[in-house]
């Protein structure tokens, strides 16, 4: 007597088979459906690897029914044939993904690599501007109860181009990436220091007002102009050049206020810039945030 004849026995048991043989039926042969309507977004090179890979779960559908079959009808044969071409489909399958695997993989790595310097300034390491723009999209709206407020603060060094001018570009070079490391070594792991061209430089703090984000900016100002940039130069410069150099670097800062209720990328920055205008018309060297207030 066949054995499913014993599932006949217990109408619960015989119910959880149906259902559950029905489910694994529709995974099996959906799969290979799904892949064959998307097969025009499918790379020419990635094709007959996929056609392996459906065909094999294809083989275990119909492995997967015959076994339902053979529960009723006890044709082992017919059961164990099926068995075989699904060994050597399998097989084949298995030897395919070990030669290509490698490559896929360091594919995967190269691609997530090139979206990550996609986002990052290549002269300092940090962000650039889009990374700036897409990390402002995702600022958190609330914590718990509280709705969250941030601060965009950008920042302009003064005189930059008298720098690169009197010194050469590659201590202009020098100088932004250690602007750079004195944004990044002066804020926390949550926020977000970025380079948007030239010598103009941009922080996220996140959940930080406007009080909070002058009394970080008055500490940079501090750190950037203890910057020297004698050391900077790969070459010994004169006296006069030297004395000057050691004298430091100031920058020009101005803050505004990313509310919860309108996280916008360009009002943030219009009205940080407006209040970095502002900075530099009052005499440069200082901080100043929106709405203006006199530092």
């Amino acid at each position: 007597m066949p054995h499913g004849s014993c599932f006949l026995w217990d109408p619960w048991l015989t119910s959880l088979h149906v259902a559950s043989d029905i489910g694994v039926s529709i995974a099996y042969f959906s799969i290979p459906g799904l892949l064959y309507l998307s097969r025009q977004h499918i790379e020419a090179g990635m094709r007959p690897l996929l056609l392996l890979f459906a065909a094999f779960i294809l083989s275990c559908g119909i492995g997967h029914s015959l076994d339902i079959w053979n529960i009723w009808h006890a044709n082992y044969w017919l059961e164990g044939g099926w068995t075989a071409i699904t060994a050597g489909i399998s097989l084949y399958t298995a030897l395919e993904l070990k030669r290509v695997v490698p490559t896929l993989l360091s594919t995967q790595q190269q691609l997530i690599t090139t979206q990550a310097m996609l986002l990052k300034d290549p002269l300092t390491g940090i962000a650039n501007r889009r990374g700036l723009e897409i990390a402002i999209t995702e600022l958190p709206c609330q914590k718990g109860n509280q709705l969250l407020d941030h601060s965009l603060v950008l920042l302009d060094l003064d005189g930059f181009k008298q720098v690169n001018d009197r010194y050469g570009h590659m201590v202009g070079d020098a100088l932004l990436r250690a602007v750079a490391e004195v944004l990044d070594s002066h804020t926390r792991s949550i926020d977000l220091a970025a380079r948007l061209g030239g010598d103009e430089f941009a922080l996220l703090l996140v959940g930080c007002s406007t009080v909070e984000a002058r009394a970080i900016a008055e500490k940079l100002c501090q750190a950037i102009r203890k910057i020297p940039l004698f050391e900077l130069s790969e070459e010994p410069l004169d006296a006069a050049l030297a004395t000057n150099a050691n004298t430091g670097i100031s920058v020009s800062i101005g803050i505004s206020e990313i509310s919860a209720a309108k996280q916008s990328f360009n009002q943030a920055y219009k009205n940080a810039d407006t209040a970095l205008y502002e900075a530099k018309q009052n005499g440069k060297n200082q901080v100043v945030a929106h709405p203006v207030v006199s530092s």
